[in-house]
């Protein structure tokens, strides 16, 4: 499991969850998150007043830094 910052409904506060650890699949890694930013377009997603609405929930964040923690196929 992994601490992540949810979003479950537009313009709602993002809930702080325990959810499962992604599994990596062919051609992709999984980044093992120390620190993210939140930025601008993070806040525009959690709104939905972005022009590409991911549909809830989901985990907002582009600029994260970390180590691979592993590798799928490929």
């Amino acid at each position: 499991m992994m601490k992540a910052a949810v979003v479950r409904q537009f313009k709602m506060p993002l809930s702080i969850e325990e959810v499962p650890v992604p599994e990596v699949g062919p051609g992709q890694i999984l980044v093992k998150i120390e620190a993210s930013g939140v930025c601008h377009t993070d806040l525009h997603a959690a709104d939905g007043d972005w022009p590409v609405k991911p549909n809830p929930p989901f985990i907002p964040g582009h600029e994260g830094v970390g180590t691979v923690a592993a590798v799928g196929a490929g």
